[in-house]
């Protein structure tokens, strides 16, 4: 235990590793400030899911519509008082607001009015939810992502099959009503791309990159500063890579845990999920692009969350393993910082170089690096070509089966090889 923690103080005591984490974490930050113009019009959602329950029913709808109409009565007096004017809708004086009239209100009462103005946004939206459900076709969407992606034979039939399935998790969604329950209004705010791709995805481009070094420096340590022969004929002898493997892993752990959790920690001080986060993840108001988000599993915005920092974590150290093994083998940081982003940069690429008639275009998909990229499509069936119920779970297993032998193999050579 004691070399391990001493293997872990030579990464966590690096001035380039402790100087990344810092400016990493202020990046975070950054981004989260950027982004918080709007912080304070999300107060509405959780208003309206406290005051009416998070899910949406005709009898919330027609309370909330008598509220919102006792309100608007509440703006025609304080408007008919400073203008002599009446609205049938905050929407309507919003329309036909200028400069000039704004002055006669108050910062307050234009506030107030602003607030009734959204909730009437949320009202209408949750009227046509039905509506807008009914106009998705999940086979005519498959069709239409196998003509765009080019496929053919095999590869055609296995992605018609999956939409198949994901047409019954879709039927499966409307009959459980998750899709009606308050959120965050995807199309004006965008929450879930906020936090799960624009934040998510750089902390995991900066997790793997601290965990590269860190992982690299504690393996290379002593071939780099000329110490491998002395270190390497002691007692321990080459059992030493196995303390140096438990530290790289306790190190990466320490570092994307950090990195994570400030930056969450700061993200949910700024944005208000009070009354929100049992609400579902699949849920009408979560609809940002063409296509609204549907998760392959009945889950709340918190089992999502949780579930997405699991699969970070698990992903994290799969990458420590990786890295670990390029390292033992290659016996060079550089080259094994290098060799690392080669590989990442491959996967990356490797399923666009698939033939589109064959299933092979799906099976490279299932590597870490594919995974990663895409931290907002996690547990989703609107995932593209990568539409698979199980594509997370089977994706963490392959990579598991593949670093097990690649470490097996590294291991058995360095403990046979000369340390020159």
């Amino acid at each position: 235990m004691q070399i391990v923690k001493f293997e872990c103080k030579k990464a966590l005591t690096s001035p380039i590793i402790l100087f990344l984490l810092l400016l990493f974490t202020a990046y975070n930050i950054l981004i989260v400030s950027n982004s918080s113009d709007f912080n304070k019009e999300l107060h509405v959602a959780n208003d309206v899911a406290n005051s009416y329950g998070v899910e949406i029913t005709d009898e919330t709808l027609l309370k909330m519509e008598k509220d919102l109409q006792e309100e608007l009565t509440h703006l025609n007096n304080i408007t008919e008082e400073k203008a002599g004017q009446s609205f049938s809708s905050a929407g309507e004086f919003f329309s036909q607001l200028t400069y000039e009239r704004q002055e006669k209100y108050s910062e307050d009462q234009l506030d107030s009015f602003y607030t009734i103005y959204l909730k009437e946004m949320y009202l209408d939206t949750a009227k046509h939810i039905d509506e807008s459900y009914q106009k998705i076709d999940i086979k005519e969407l498959g069709e239409n992502n196998i003509q765009n992606y080019g496929l053919s034979g095999a590869a055609s039939e296995s992605l018609s099959k999956q939409y198949e399935k994901f047409g019954n998790r879709f039927d499966e969604m409307k009959r459980n009503m998750e899709h009606k329950r308050w959120f965050f209004a995807g199309k004006v705010y965008s929450m879930h791309s906020q936090l799960f791709k624009q934040l998510f995805l750089p902390i995991i481009f900066e997790s793997i990159i601290l965990i590269v070094l860190s992982t690299a420096l504690i393996t290379n340590y002593e071939f780099e500063n000329k110490a491998h022969l002395v270190t390497y004929a002691t007692k321990r002898g080459r059992r030493l890579m196995v303390d140096k493997l438990v530290a790289s892993l306790a190190v990466s752990t320490i570092l994307s845990v950090v990195l994570l959790a400030v930056a969450l920690i700061v993200y949910f001080k700024v944005f208000d999920y009070t009354h929100l986060w049992h609400s579902s993840i699949s849920s009408a108001f979560n609809w940002e692009t063409n296509f609204p988000y549907v998760s392959w599993w009945e889950m709340s915005f918190l089992q999502y969350l949780v579930g997405a920092i699991a699969l970070f974590y698990i992903c994290m150290l799969l990458f420590s393993c990786s890295t670990f093994a390029i390292a033992v083998l290659l016996k060079n940081s550089y080259f094994t910082f290098f060799g690392f982003i080669a590989i990442f940069t491959i996967l990356f690429m490797l399923q666009g170089f698939m033939p589109k008639s064959s299933n092979l275009i799906f099976v490279t998909g299932f590597n870490l690096t594919s995974l990663v990229l895409n931290p907002h499509q996690w547990f989703m069936a609107s995932n593209g070509l990568l539409v698979f119920k199980y594509y997370e779970v089977i994706t963490v297993l392959v990579a598991v089966v593949v670093i097990t032998i690649l470490f097996v193999f590294v291991m058995k050579r360095f403990n046979k090889q000369d340390i020159v």
